[in-house]
C-alpha cells in the first residue's frame, strides 16, 4: 500500500505592500482574498489573524518584509490552496510603498508608471509629499486607479480617472511660460483635481448624498484638508493657491489679489482632457479641429499671388 507524500510546508519572504481597505476588510474580512504586491507581482493570500489585518490596514501603504507559508505542490499539496501571511517586519531600508504599487493597478496600460514618474518630478518637497500622502491612503489607492472619471460623459471607463488626471497633469507640466513653482503647483492640481469622485459616487456609480450636497471638487477638498494644513505650515502660498485650484472657485486674498490665472489653466487643461476623450469616442457635440493638410497651392497662397498680380 502506498503511503501519502507529506506535504511540507514552505516560508518566503517578500518586501511587499499590502493592497486593500478596511472597508473591504468590514465586508468580509476572515474569508477574503488578499493581495500583496513587491511592485512586479501580486500574490493572492489569505490573513487569518484579526489583529494581523487590522494592523495592516489601519495603515496607510507602507513597506513590510511579508513572512509567507504555502506548500509545496511538487509534495502533494493542491495548486489551489492559497498562502498565508503569517507576519510582518518592517525596516527604514525598505523601499518606497508607492515604487511596489502593481502596474496592472489601473487597467490602462502605463497609467500606474507614468503618474508616479511625473510625481517624481515635483522638486518642491512639502508638494510632493502631500501628493505622495495622499496616494498613500488606503481609501485613495484602492478606487483612484480604477474607477470612471464619469458614469456617462468623459473616461467613462475602468481606470477612467487615473487617465483623465494624468492627461490633465501632462498638459499643465508642458507649460513653461509658468514659473516652476507654479508650474508644480497646476502637476499638483491636475493629478488631484477629481479626487473627490473617489468619495462622490457608489459603487454603482450614482452620487453620493455629500456629492449632491457639495459637488466633487469641494467634497475631495474637505477630504485633503489635513494634508493642506501641513502644506500650509511649510508654504502658505502654495497651500493657498492648491486650495483655489482644487475647489474650482477663485477666492480674494487679504490684500486683494486673486490667484486666477492658475485656476484657469487648470480648467482649460481639464476641459481639453474632456474634449479629446469625447472626440475619440465620437460623441455628439465633440469636436477637434484637424490638422492642416498641404495642398498644391492653399487659398492663403493663391490670395497672396492675386494681391501681387493686382
Amino acid at each position: 500500500m502506498k503511503e501519502n507524500p507529506i506535504i511540507k510546508p514552505r516560508i518566503t519572504r517578500h518586501e511587499a505592500i499590502l493592497l486593500g481597505s478596511q472597508d473591504q476588510n468590514d465586508q468580509n474580512g476572515e474569508d477574503r482574498v488578499w493581495r500583496i504586491s513587491d511592485g512586479d507581482n501580486e500574490i493572492a493570500c489569505i490573513i487569518p489573524s484579526a489583529n494581523l489585518r487590522d494592523t495592516l490596514l489601519a495603515e496607510p501603504l507602507t513597506s513590510y518584509w511579508m513572512q509567507l507559508v504555502d506548500w509545496d505542490a511538487k509534495y502533494g499539496a493542491s495548486p489551489d490552496i492559497l498562502p498565508v501571511l503569517t507576519a510582518v517586519e518592517f525596516s527604514d531600508e525598505l523601499d518606497d510603498p508607492l515604487r511596489l504599487l502593481p502596474p496592472s493597478l489601473c487597467p490602462v496600460d502605463g497609467v500606474v508608471e507614468n503618474t508616479l514618474e511625473l510625481l517624481d518630478q515635483l522638486e518642491c518637497s512639502p508638494l510632493r509629499c502631500l501628493v505622495r500622502t495622499v496616494f498613500r491612503r488606503r481609501e485613495v489607492a484602492s478606487a483612484y486607479w480604477v474607477i470612471p472619471a464619469s458614469r456617462r460623459h468623459h473616461h467613462a471607463r475602468p481606470g477612467g480617472l487615473a487617465v483623465h488626471s494624468l492627461e490633465v497633469a501632462r498638459d499643465l507640466a508642458g507649460q513653461h511660460t509658468l514659473a516652476r513653482h507654479e508650474r508644480e503647483l497646476c502637476i499638483a492640481a491636475g493629478l488631484l483635481h477629481d479626487i473627490g469622485k473617489i468619495w462622490a459616487y457608489t459603487a454603482d456609480m450614482f452620487l453620493s448624498a455629500p456629492a449632491k450636497a457639495m459637488g466633487h471638487e469641494l467634497l475631495g477638498l474637505s477630504r485633503l484638508e489635513q494634508e493642506l494644513t501641513l502644506l500650509e505650515q511649510d508654504w502658505p502660498d502654495g497651500a493657498y493657491a492648491l486650495r483655489v485650484m482644487l475647489s474650482g472657485n477663485s477666492r480674494m486674498r487679504t490684500d486683494g489679489s486673486m490667484p486666477s490665472s492658475l485656476l484657469a489653466r487648470l480648467k482649460a487643461a481639464d476641459q481639453r482632457s474632456c474634449e479629446q476623450d469625447r472626440a475619440l469616442r465620437n460623441e455628439e457635440g465633440a469636436w477637434t479641429p484637424v490638422t492642416y493638410l498641404p495642398t498644391k497651392m492653399s487659398s492663403f497662397d493663391q490670395w497672396m499671388d492675386d494681391l501681387v498680380e493686382i
